[in-house]
């Protein structure tokens, strides 16, 4: 018996991972990004289609899938962004991810109390997780739409940097919720403890990793290869290790390693990168399937008016406030400010942090809360599914209307 059902695991396992690749096909072929497919497919195979995938599929390693996956998606992310491209980006950049990110989390978190009523833990959670745009989202639209490189500089350098700001600031909020502690200082104490612990870890297994690659005599033919397969490791190994110290420091760990390693002179780096997108574009699509496969629409219907409300208000105030806010003399043209507000669609790292909150909120275990729960869970992902599907699956049709495309000037 027990064998029938591995055997059953297995087959759905490959034809999600069959799911992500004809996913990532029909994007390239359709120009619009793979997120599109990736939800539908997992929408299809979930409760509310074939029922394939259900929240007792995975059980309890689902949480365990989704910290790792995070941990690679995160990383890979990290690894690209050079302190060389910071510095020349535009001065737009540090005020997006650091005046626009609080205003982002702040706005976010009074909408969502004002209009759903949950409890203020909840709606600074969501906030937090809202910070994110993300560059698996971000990157496929710069794809489709050529824009000129200060402004592509501008929403990756944002994508990645509040993806990590994201991460961290919510599982942060989690935890403090979690020791239900209150008291600003608690809370101050939580995110040093928790960042110093990941930045620690993270560096010292970059450390490990580059010393490795650098200093110890490979094989020439087996180079290449191990260090791919090091990098990767490195990336687990800071996450776990930092995990099983304070369980909401893997994230911050990845990231240092990734941003460490990415900085450093390394040698088959051009390898190392590819390898690891190939890698994170196969997670992705594993765990936005399969997130997307547990999602059901009673929980987004259960919002009712007031959900569409706080998605209007995110796209159509917040969003451009905090861009114009954030661009005022910074080079752009309005039409290009336009453009950067318009683009702000929300991808795999709220998807999926969301998901382990969600898990961890319906249990006895404090802080249960399955009311909150179903909030979180549902506004974020009707935020992920509106924002996909108008802002990420109209892009190309919103720069063509700006005339902000390279090709159209």
């Amino acid at each position: 018996m027990s064998i029938h059902v591995d055997l059953d695991l297995i087959a759905l396992v490959a034809a999600i991972v069959g799911f992500g690749v004809a996913a990532q096909f029909l994007a390239a072929k359709y120009r619009v990004p793979s997120v599109l497919f990736l939800i539908v497919a997992g929408i299809v195979i979930g409760p509310e289609g074939l029922e394939i995938v259900t929240t007792e599929t995975f059980g309890d390693a689902l949480s365990t899938i989704v910290g790792v996956s995070v941990a690679i998606i995160v990383f890979e992310g990290s690894f690209r962004l050079e302190f060389e491209t910071i510095r020349d980006a535009p001065r737009a950049v540090g005020w997006l991810v650091t005046v626009g990110a609080v205003l982002t989390f702040v706005g976010t978190a009074v909408t969502v109390r004002l209009l759903l009523g949950p409890s203020w833990d909840i709606a600074f959670l969501v906030g937090a997780l809202l910070v994110a745009t993300g560059p698996t989202v971000i990157t496929p639209i710069l794809a489709v739409v050529p824009v000129r490189e200060a402004v592509a500089m501008t929403l990756e350098t944002e994508g990645i940097v509040n993806d990590v700001t994201a991460a961290i600031l919510a599982i942060v909020l989690f935890k403090a919720m979690t020791a239900q502690e209150l008291a600003p200082r608690g809370y101050i104490f939580l995110f040093v403890q928790r960042l110093g612990m990941g930045i620690l870890t993270g560096l010292v297994i970059a450390a490990v990793v580059w010393t490795l690659l650098t200093r110890v005599d490979l094989p020439t033919h087996a180079a290449p290869q191990i260090a791919r397969l090091l990098t990767l490791a490195g990336a687990v190994i800071a996450f776990a290790i930092a995990d099983s110290v304070f369980s909401e420091a893997g994230i911050a760990a990845a990231a240092t390693a990734g941003v460490t390693l990415g900085n450093l002179e390394l040698p088959h780096r051009e390898g190392i990168l590819q390898f690891s997108q190939d890698v994170t574009l196969l997670v992705l699509s594993f765990v936005f399937i399969t997130l997307a496969a547990l999602l059901e629409f009673a929980e987004l219907l259960a919002l009712g008016v007031a959900g569409l409300a706080v998605v209007g208000v995110l796209m159509f105030v917040l969003r451009p406030l905090v861009v114009f806010v954030s661009t005022a003399g910074g080079g752009f043209s309005i039409r290009e400010r336009l453009f950067v507000s318009a683009v702000g669609p929300r991808g795999i790292i709220p998807a999926s942090v969301t998901t382990l909150f969600a898990i961890r909120l319906r249990t006895d275990t404090p802080p249960s809360d399955p009311a909150g729960a179903d909030i979180l869970l549902g506004t974020v992902f009707l935020v992920i599914l509106v924002t996909v599907v108008i802002e990420a699956g109209f892009a190309r049709q919103i720069g063509a209307a700006l005339g902000i495309s390279r090709s159209s000037d």
